[in-house]
Parts: C-alpha cells; sequence; structure tokens
C-alpha cells in the first residue's frame, strides 16, 4: 500500500507498545483502549487506526478530538501532509461555527475536533444525518477527563457509544490515554472488551527515563524561582553538541528572563557555537517576523523561547529552529506544553507553581500538565535514555514521585456540570421525561463511578437503590434548577420540554446561567453601554485571568475607552473582559498577552451578542434588537458605530 511505504521512510520499527497493540489496532474493528506514558507513541496507534478504517470503510467517516484548539491545529497540518497529500482523505478541522462546520463536516473524510466542538455539533445527531455515516471516533488524552474540560470529553465520549447503540450501527472507538489507575473502569465504559484494552505501566518508556527532583525549602516563589535558575545553566553546560534541552517556565515573563540569563552566560563563557548550528546571518534573516528585541540576541546564542502571546508565525519559525538543530535550548510556557510537538534529550521543570489571576495566589501546575512535559524527554532516533529535572519545593517531592511512578487514578465532575448538557438534551428531545434523564446518565463515567467510589461523589451506600436514589435526585435538583433558570418546564411531575430559553443557549453553545443572566437584565430599554455590561459578565468569561500585575495596564486602558467600569476593580475577570471587548472596538494596541486574551474574549462574544439579538427579538423588543445586531456588526468589522 501507498501508506505502507510513506511509514517506512521514517519508521523503521515500531516500539514495543506500538508492537504489542498492532493486531487489536490495524487488524480487528473492536473498540480498544491504549494507556501508556507520553510520548510512547500513540499518535501513531492512532493513525494506524484510521488507516485500517480506510481499508474497512473507504466512504465513511472518522472523527479524531484532541483536548484543545492549538492541539487539533497541529494534529490537522501533520494529518494533511499524510492522509490527504497522499491517501487523498480529506482532512476538515472544526471551528465552532454552525454554518462553516457543516461544510467541512460533509466535505471531509477524517474530522478533526476540540470536545467543546463536537459536543456543539453532535448535539443535533438526529436531524444531522452525516454523522450516522462515522465509522471510526478517536479520543485522545482521554485522562483528561479529570481536568477543567473533562465533563465535555465525557459527555462526547458518551454521546458516540449512544449514538452507535440508538442508530444500531457500529462506530469504532480508539480510546488513548496515559497510564490509568482505573483503566478497567474507562474500559467498560467505553464498551472495550478486556482483551482489547491495553494499560501499559507508567515506567513502559519506548526509551528509559533518568528523573532528578530537587527540592527547595523557600516558600518565596520569588526567592525560589531565583534560585532554581541559577542551577539550570549548571546543566545546560553538561550538554554536548546535539544534545537538545527544552526548559518549561511559568510564564511568559519568565521565559524571557531566563533565555536572556541563559544566552549572556553561553557568550560570557564562549560556548556560542556549541549551541548554535548555523551563521548568525541566517538566524539574523528571520528577525523581521520576529517582533521581540529580546529574542533577536537570544537566538543568536542558540537559545530561543515561546510563550502564549507569540503569533503562529513566530512559533513556527522557533521551532522550525529548534526542530532543524539550528539551535539547541528552547525555553517554553506552562501554557504552551499541550501546543508543543517536539522532543529533548532532556527537560527542566523550572518549579511547579504559576500565579493564579483568579484568586490572586500561587497554584500547582495540573499533574496532567507536569506529565505531558515529562512525555517531551528523549528523541528515539537519537537517544538512549530521557533526562528529565523537575525543580520544585521540597515538601512537594515525594507527590511527584509518586504521580510519576504510579498510574494516575481518574474521576468524572460531571455531577457538577450536568444543566448545560440536560438543557442541550432536552432541546434536541433526547431527554424528554425524568426517566430518559436517568437513563442518559447510565452512559457516561459517571454512572460507573458513583458505585466504585461513593465517598467521592457523596454518596452514602454502594447498593443498587442507593445508585438509583443518588442519581434521582441529582436529576431532580438538576432540572429543577433549569425550570428556575426558565430554560425548562415540567409537566405532570415528569415530562420535560423546553423553553425559548434553551433553544437559545443550545444553539449558540452558552452556558444556562449566562442565559437567565441575559432574560434578566435585557429590557426594551437597554443601549449599548448596558449590553457590554451585561455580555461582559456571563459565565463565559469567568475564568478570564488577570495575571500578577495587570492592573497597571488596565488603569491604563480605562482612560482610552469610551465606557468606564461602574466598579473600579481591575481584578475581576468580568471587568477585564469589559475593558477587552471596548479596547478591540477602539483598536487599541494592547501588550502580547492582553492581545491574546482578546483573541478569546472576543470569539465567545459573537455568539453572546447574537444569543441577545434573540432574547431581545422574542420578547418584541425591536430597538435594543437593533443596537444588538449592530454590535455583532461591530465587533466584525472590529469597530464602533
Amino acid at each position: 500500500h501507498v501508506y505502507e511505504s510513506f511509514y517506512s521512510t521514517y519508521i523503521s520499527f515500531f516500539n514495543s507498545i506500538q508492537t504489542q497493540v498492532f493486531n487489536a489496532i490495524y487488524n480487528t474493528n473492536d473498540n480498544i483502549f491504549i494507556g501508556a506514558p507520553s510520548g510512547s507513541g500513540k499518535s501513531i496507534c492512532a493513525e494506524l487506526s484510521i488507516l485500517a478504517f480506510k481499508n474497512q470503510f473507504p466512504t465513511s467517516k472518522c472523527v479524531y478530538i484532541l483536548p484543545f484548539q492549538h492541539s487539533c491545529e497541529i494534529a490537522s497540518h501533520k494529518l494533511k501532509s499524510t492522509f490527504q497529500d497522499i491517501l487523498e482523505m480529506q482532512v476538515g478541522l472544526l471551528t465552532g461555527e454552525s454554518t462553516s462546520d457543516i461544510k467541512i463536516v460533509n466535505q471531509s473524510t477524517i474530522i478533526i475536533s476540540s470536545p467543546e466542538n463536537w459536543d456543539m455539533f453532535s448535539r443535533r445527531w438526529k436531524q444531522r444525518k452525516v454523522i450516522q455515516a462515522i465509522k471510526l471516533f478517536i479520543i485522545d488524552d482521554l485522562h483528561l477527563i479529570g481536568g477543567i474540560n473533562g465533563p465535555c470529553i465525557e459527555i462526547v465520549c458518551s454521546r458516540m457509544r449512544f449514538i452507535s447503540s440508538q442508530l444500531q450501527a457500529v462506530i469504532r472507538i480508539v480510546a488513548l490515554s496515559i497510564s490509568l489507575a482505573n483503566a478497567s473502569e474507562v474500559s467498560k465504559w467505553l464498551g472495550v472488551s478486556p482483551s482489547q484494552s491495553f494499560n501499559f505501566h507508567p515506567n513502559s518508556r519506548p526509551l528509559p527515563m533518568e528523573l532528578h527532583i530537587h527540592g527547595y525549602n523557600m516558600n518565596n516563589p520569588v526567592s525560589r524561582i531565583l534560585a532554581m535558575s541559577r542551577s539550570v545553566y549548571q546543566t545546560i553546560s553538561s550538554l554536548t553538541e546535539r544534545q537538545t534541552l527544552i526548559l518549561f517556565v511559568a510564564s511568559r515573563k519568565q521565559a524571557k528572563l531566563n533565555a536572556l540569563e541563559i544566552a549572556m552566560t553561553i557568550v560570557a563563557d564562549k560556548q556560542v557555537e556549541k549551541f548554535l548550528h548555523c551563521a548568525v546571518s541566517e538566524i539574523q534573516s528571520h528577525f523581521p517576523h520576529l517582533r521581540e528585541t529580546e529574542l533577536h540576541e537570544c537566538l543568536c546564542s542558540g537559545v530561543g523561547y515561546i510563550h502564549e502571546g507569540m503569533s503562529s508565525l513566530e512559533r513556527k519559525i522557533i521551532f522550525s529552529f529548534y526542530c532543524t538543530g539550528i539551535i539547541q535550548i528552547i525555553i517554553v510556557t506552562r501554557e504552551m506544553c499541550w501546543s508543543l510537538d517536539a522532543m529533548a534529550h532532556m527537560v527542566i521543570i523550572l518549579d511547579t507553581q504559576y500565579y493564579d489571576g483568579r484568586y490572586h495566589t500561587y497554584v500547582d501546575y495540573p499533574i496532567c500538565d507536569l506529565l505531558k512535559m515529562v512525555g517531551r524527554s528523549a528523541c528515539p532516533l537519537h537517544d538512549q535514555v530521557g533526562l528529565v529535572k523537575i525543580l520544585c519545593l521540597a515538601s512537594k517531592k515525594q507527590q511527584y514521585l509518586k504521580f510519576l511512578r504510579d498510574a494516575l487514578p481518574i474521576e468524572s465532575h460531571l455531577d457538577h456540570c450536568l444543566h448545560d448538557h440536560f438543557c442541550a438534551e432536552v432541546v434536541t428531545k433526547a431527554i424528554e421525561n425524568k426517566q430518559d434523564a436517568v437513563d442518559y446518565l447510565t452512559w457516561t463515567f459517571l454512572y460507573r463511578r458513583i458505585s466504585q467510589n461513593p465517598n467521592y461523589y457523596n454518596m452514602h451506600g454502594v447498593t443498587h437503590r442507593h445508585l438509583s436514589d443518588h442519581l434521582s435526585e441529582l436529576v431532580e435538583n438538576t432540572l429543577n434548577d433549569l425550570v428556575n433558570s426558565k430554560c425548562i418546564a415540567i409537566e405532570d411531575e415528569s415530562s420535560v420540554y423546553p423553553l425559548n430559553s434553551a433553544m437559545i443557549a443550545s444553539y449558540y453553545y452558552i452556558n444556562y446561567s449566562t442565559i437567565e443572566l441575559f432574560n434578566a437584565s435585557l429590557t426594551s430599554k437597554t443601549k449599548l453601554k448596558a449590553l457590554i455590561e451585561i455580555i461582559s459578565s456571563a459565565q463565559e468569561y469567568e475564568n478570564v485571568t488577570v495575571r500578577q500585575n495587570e492592573e497597571v495596564h488596565l488603569k491604563i486602558m480605562v482612560g482610552k475607552v469610551p465606557y468606564k467600569l461602574k466598579e473600579g476593580k481591575f481584578t475581576d475577570s468580568h471587568n477585564k473582559a469589559n475593558l477587552l471587548i471596548q479596547a478591540y472596538l477602539s483598536r487599541i494596541h494592547l501588550p502580547a498577552e492582553l492581545q491574546m486574551d482578546v483573541d478569546f474574549v472576543i470569539s465567545k462574544c459573537h455568539k453572546l451578542a447574537q444569543a441577545c439579538v434573540d432574547v431581545l427579538s422574542s420578547n418584541g423588543w425591536l430597538q435594543p434588537a437593533i443596537v444588538a445586531m449592530e454590535f455583532t456588526q461591530m465587533l466584525t468589522q472590529a469597530v464602533w458605530s
């Protein structure tokens, strides 16, 4: 086959994990679970399942779910260069915009999506016949079910199982994860037989990992990071030529400071030729595309850095320098660890805490982020062993040793986020009464875990009666909250039907509490200023982070925008969202990190504004509806009317 000859150009043999799963993944159509450490080559397993799918179902469709949109973009680029260019399988990336996504799905054989975008698209599966053409569903990084977007991951997996059952059509599920302590429960939930569940030990990496965890007895974060930074160059100086290093840091500021410090030390020690492997002029030719002068200085010493404030072109240039061996050292911020498609001989994690602007304190890295960083160590084609150094608080040392040596247990958090999903399923008539809602929950991972870990879910027994009562209470409370929010109505104490608010919330994929806010706040006299205040108060902006010392920029911004804040709290997420919306319309030049926040805020704002138009129109309020429609046009054109 064409693809077999293609793979042979860069894969001479499968590693031990790929070898053990090959027959199950390529020669069967069974559901399969693969739990193995990051960096084990699970992506190749996913590609093998796509090749098997192409052989069996040449006219059907495959869905590939990755946890974040930037992860999807990386996968899309990679799969287009193989499956689309060589095998003529059209690859499409969902955007979250309904009209364009319908076109993308219709035209594509391989559909790549984030959990949120696929949730939005697939919830109307009864109306969208194209979903019935899906024969393969791949979910990557399934262990993130315990993270922030875990409930959404859980819902899309459960829905695909439900669709398969309802249509009596086989949809193969291929689940990829790190090694899990409760893999058997995950496998049962996904319909994977024990013989097709491959859960490897966390130490079963293709290449061995040499792990060093250094603890620092310094509670002050600034002092601790300074001490850690001083030890980093001692490690870097031990690298030989061509041995690469990725240094993970908490913030953009730390990325710059550490890069400059390392670069200056390299120059002072006259080691530039050791770390830079091209003429300086070749690097300098790319400087017009790299905005930061500090980055120019660092690159000339063989050191690069990447942070979330950079443009995609800037990141692409730095990645190409690193991957082609022009530079040996790259410094990456924590938030970019999921966007990193590169390996290194050595990985250093400089501290395991970051400043959380929502709570104005330092918090630990999510363990899944830490495992992702560790998984970047060891290049299979160049190294015999991967080196990892974690620099952390001394009190955290044993905790990280345990997490890195043992399989990770995961739990469901769906019980805290059921409202929006119930709301959507009521709209699509998947839930028409309370018993339907209970039955809906039996497809979820939550249902599997409640009886296995009752204390975690506040259940007082493990009998079938306890489980039934707990689920009924959960359904009752969730539906009552939706009734109080005027999203749904309940008749005869059992039958459930959607109200207009639920239809709007489901269509625009917005939070049920946001639509409740719109109903309560929008009036026949709403003007543009009030509209922006209402939209910026939406639940969708609850997690907009106010970074350390960012209040200074926000205070300056207040003097440049037309509508002042009612309250001067610059540490409030919603006030920041308000200012960023106005700054976007005023075309104010912002620092890179704030510009990144603007992109997020405006992407949500389009749907929120359209939802406001629908709410106002439904109430027959013509004038404010026109104001809201004009506001959507302002957002499209990035200008005040």
